[in-house]
């Protein structure tokens, strides 16, 4: 069986993805279809033994690497395009990123893919220095994010995204990841125009790149990068992105056994709560199971847990 769709996931050595890793693994194994994508996980170092053997009788492929930057752990994420073979697309996930229904029909084409920005991470002035600055000769363009940031400001860079799910195109990863890898090593050396959005150099280097080829992102719809904020405007969510820093704001969605409230949403969005919960249930046994993990359930899905 050839699939032509890597579904892929970067896992940093540190409790906190130890346990994420188990509930996307459950996630990707019940809602995508083994005959259309593969799950790979990656591991940034030795992982631990009990739970690579644990992914591995899920059917989960493990890899292992070095963390390519130091000083930007998120671009651990480049890994996987760089190391793709040329007959595969690729999707890169964070590890708190939950599927519940197959997403694989917005993962085709030939142009890379992300969900828009959420919070005008970082704001205009930010993009327009660091396009200055680049020598690239592209002009800032503007478009929306999601939510407002900063001021109330809802307009950001055309191609800043949000990082939690992109797509290479077959054959295109090793070239474009070359680039992307060179533009995060630049905004790393060049930090000082980042001021306080430092942490973004990911997705900064990922939209300095698509300039540098002279590509604009087509953009995932927000279903597959749901965050906290959407429950009460959407309905049909492909996958949940229950990112620690979200979670505080939002701690009456969530039960003492991790599971999640539904009150006051659609039926749809219900039912895929639903979903989530399901898988959820799951991974806390998994959990309780596991050496790497069994200690560390405090930080998972846990509005009371700050990283």
């Amino acid at each position: 069986m050839e699939r032509h769709l890597s579904l892929e996931c970067v896992v940093d050595l540190h409790p906190r993805f130890f346990v994420e890793v188990v509930l996307w693994s459950l996630c990707v194994k019940r809602y995508i279809p083994a005959d259309v994508a593969k799950p790979v996980v990656w591991f940034v170092g030795d992982g631990p033994d009990d739970l690579i053997r644990w992914l591995r009788d899920k059917g989960i492929e493990t890899r292992t690497a070095s963390s390519l930057l130091h000083q930007a752990p998120h671009c651990n994420k480049i890994i996987p395009f760089m190391e793709a073979t040329e007959n595969v697309a690729v999707a890169v996930t964070d590890t708190d990123l939950y599927f519940v229904d197959s997403p694989v029909h917005f993962l085709g084409g030939d142009r890379f893919r992300a969900p828009p920005n959420n919070h005008c991470n970082p704001p205009p002035f930010i993009w327009r220095n660091v396009l200055s600055a680049s020598g690239i000769g592209r002009p800032y363009r503007p478009s929306l994010s999601l939510f407002s940031g900063i001021g109330g400001m809802r307009e950001t860079f055309i191609n800043n995204v949000c990082g939690s799910i992109i797509f290479a195109p077959t054959g295109r990863s090793k070239k474009f990841a070359e680039k992307w890898l060179n533009w995060a090593k630049w905004l790393i050396d060049n930090r000082e125009i980042l001021e306080r959005w430092r942490v973004h150099v990911d997705q900064m280097s990922f939209a300095l790149a698509l300039e540098e080829i002279g590509e604009d992102v087509d953009f995932l719809p927000p279903q597959l990068n749901t965050i906290l904020h959407l429950f009460e405007q959407i309905e049909t969510p492909y996958a949940f992105h229950l990112t620690t820093g979200h979670l505080p704001n939002f701690a009456n969605r969530f039960h003492e056994d991790r599971t999640m409230a539904s009150d006051g949403l659609s039926e749809m969005m219900s039912e895929r709560i639903e979903r989530l919960n399901d898988c959820i249930r799951e991974a806390v046994m998994e959990m309780a199971k596991l050496p790497s993990t069994r200690d560390h359930l405090e930080k998972f899905l846990n509005p009371s847990w700050r990283r």
